[in-house]
């Protein structure tokens, strides 16, 4: 049988770690809802599945993270980026749901590197090569410490499919480019 003495103790040791649990737990759920689908759209892009159908293979077998990054700006990464809610037609919003694809979030930019002041609420790409880790930070003010920060493995791919292939074949030939930095 437990005291009222030590029963009393009990509930104040569950006070305590409740009030330190909790706030943890409610951070994801603060996450600004915008914030967490643009953040879920460039974890679509590095889903294995997603990533193996990737021109990014076939120009860069053995990339790293910040090649990852560098191609996402360039004029090939761009085509493969998820429609915009801001510039999709209808269509292509049907068909990004049909593909459960995620659509780029309205107001939000994606810059890489560092947060860009002169923007509002932004994704920067940032990379760790040594861990193959592409690393999300999502800001609702660049002013301001990251409101979500992810690290997301970058997969291997050991055989790039046909259709990838073909396509950065045609992209190359037509002056795309797969890197928009060094």
């Amino acid at each position: 049988m437990v005291s009222s003495r030590s029963g009393g103790r009990l509930r104040i040791s569950c006070v305590i770690i409740l009030s330190c649990v909790l706030p943890s737990l409610r951070c994801s759920k603060n996450e600004p809802e915008d914030l967490q689908r643009a953040v879920s759209a460039i974890n679509w892009e590095l889903a294995e599945y997603n990533f193996q159908r990737s021109m990014f293979p076939v120009v860069l077998p053995n990339g790293t993270a910040r090649q990852w990054v560098s191609y996402y700006f360039s004029t090939m990464g761009s085509a493969e980026h998820p429609p915009s809610e801001e510039h999709a037609a209808e269509e292509e919003v049907q068909m990004s749901r049909a593909a459960r694809m995620p659509l780029w979030p309205k107001g939000v930019a994606v810059v890489h590197t560092e947060p860009n002041p002169t923007f509002g609420r932004q994704v920067v790409l940032k990379w760790d090569d040594a861990r193959a880790v592409v690393i999300v930070e999502a800001y609702v003010d660049p002013a301001f410490p990251p409101d979500i920060v992810r690290e997301i493995k970058l997969p291997k791919v050991t055989a790039a499919n046909e259709l990838p292939r073909i396509s950065a074949q045609s992209q190359l030939e037509m002056g795309g480019t797969y890197q928009s930095f060094k």
